[in-house]
């Protein structure tokens, strides 16, 4: 559908009018911005009241035109970074390197915050405008909601073998029991390297959830911000556990 090309923009070539015709028809926001502007232009013809009026009302419709195109550029941003933090946490966990996980859960309630922020002016603009969509209210997730966060517990992880899973047979030798003992070690390493890709993947997973709809969901992001934290204590418990029977 071609868009009628609005009176205010005469000062642009048929090219470049075709350019920007091309842009405002995948981007509806800058069409309404586009038509506002031309309206403007119209209302400076008129003289005295009606044309201040009009002046008033358009320009705070461009201010509220420009804050909606600010909040959904946090939310672009939002989603991008989250995405981002959620590959940091995956690899950093997997390699047993924690040191900037808690500064990263910080970042993620500040972005949960900075978008909960916005969407709340977006409400208020919406007003102004006249076509509230609503509070913006989510409703709780029930027990059996499938989009419900998952709680990770240590049942959940691989277990760790024990020197006493099975009856020990004798060694005839001493280069047996040695044998024996760094395949029993190397599969309880193996078990603790399972047991952290596991939390870091889940950890992984609840921010993607997070960052795949921008932070802009209030109870997803109250759940999965609170398990990613329970996740990361339960690493580091692990971790913990790991040095005790290594040391």
């Amino acid at each position: 559908m071609q868009l009628t090309r609005p009176s205010g923009t005469e000062d642009l070539t048929d090219d470049e009018w075709q350019d920007t015709q091309a842009e405002l028809e995948h981007d509806p926001l800058e069409t309404a911005r586009t038509h506002v502007r031309a309206l403007l232009h119209h209302t400076r013809m008129l003289a005295g009241e009606p044309g201040d009026v009009l002046d008033l009302a358009l320009r705070t419709a461009q201010r509220a035109f420009d804050e909606i195109g600010a909040c959904n550029t946090l939310l672009d941003t939002a989603s991008e970074r989250g995405k981002t933090i959620a590959r940091e946490l995956e690899d950093r966990l997997t390699a047993g390197d924690p040191a900037a996980v808690p500064a990263l859960l910080d970042e993620l309630d500040r972005l949960a915050a900075g978008v909960a922020a916005s969407e709340a002016g977006r409400q208020v603009v919406l007003r102004i405008l006249g076509t509230d969509e609503g509070s913006g209210a989510e409703a709780p997730t029930s027990p059996d909601n499938p989009e419900r966060v998952r709680r990770l517990t240590a049942a959940d992880l691989p277990r760790i073998p024990s020197l006493y899973d099975a009856e020990q047979p004798g060694y005839s030798t001493l280069t047996d029991m040695m044998a024996a003992q760094e395949k029993s070690s190397a599969q309880r390493a193996d078990a603790h390297d399972r047991r952290a890709a596991v939390i870091a993947a889940h950890m992984a997973e609840i921010v993607m959830r997070m960052a795949g709809v921008s932070f802009s969901r209030p109870t997803l992001n109250a759940e999965a911000l609170a398990e990613a934290r329970s996740a990361y204590a339960l690493w580091l418990a692990c971790a913990e556990e790991r040095r005790r029977v290594d040391s």
